[in-house]
């Protein structure tokens, strides 16, 4: 009977569907000096009726640090997995955002019927003009037995970032001058 169950258990969890791990950006163009949120997800959980369960993650998302800074401790888990049993834990440095966790609790709560599951996000801050890539050094995800699920291939993003446009100098020397006849003008009256 045990053997069954056990047969039983491994049956109801086990599907071949490969799911997907992507990250996502608020916006395509940022100026420097603006937050970027970065929110990394799951997709393609459903496939013909059958959905995947995932109980632990282990993600890192690698960036240039010539054009964004990041504080660690904007990471912040979204709650894919609910309560986990163990991390959230934060391994992230200048350059890269890594999270990682597992529970062994029933996740069906958090992600059944849902074909697209966000897993955490984080914020960077525009430093200077150029395109920012952002992509995966390691995207894991694992089933309740701890073994990693089949994956296509992470997908990464892109974003630019703009110099932010200064002023003409001639349209500040004409409104200057524009001023100043206005001033003496006053003054005379």
């Amino acid at each position: 009977m045990k053997k069954f169950f056990l047969l039983l258990m491994a049956a109801a969890t086990f599907n071949a569907n490969a799911a997907l791990i992507s990250i996502k950006t608020d916006k395509d163009t940022y100026n420097v000096g603006e937050t970027i949120t970065a929110t990394v997800s799951a997709s393609e959980l459903s496939s013909n009726g059958v959905q995947t369960y995932f109980f632990g993650y282990d993600i890192s998302v690698f960036f240039d640090s010539l054009f964004v800074s990041f504080n660690p401790t904007t990471v912040m888990d979204l709650g894919a997995i609910g309560v986990p049993l163990f991390g959230p834990l934060n391994d992230s440095s200048a350059n890269s955002a890594s999270l990682s966790s597992v529970t062994f609790g029933p996740v069906e709560f958090f992600q059944a019927g849902k074909t697209e599951v966000d897993i955490f996000s984080f914020v960077l801050v525009a430093l200077s003009s150029g395109t920012v890539d952002l992509s995966f050094s390691e995207a894991k995800l694992s089933d309740n037995f701890g073994f990693d699920l089949s994956l296509g291939s992470p997908q990464g993003t892109s974003f630019t970032i703009a110099q932010v446009p200064a002023p003409g100098t001639f349209a500040l020397s004409l409104l200057a001058l524009g001023g100043m006849v206005f001033a003496r003008k006053r003054a005379k009256q």
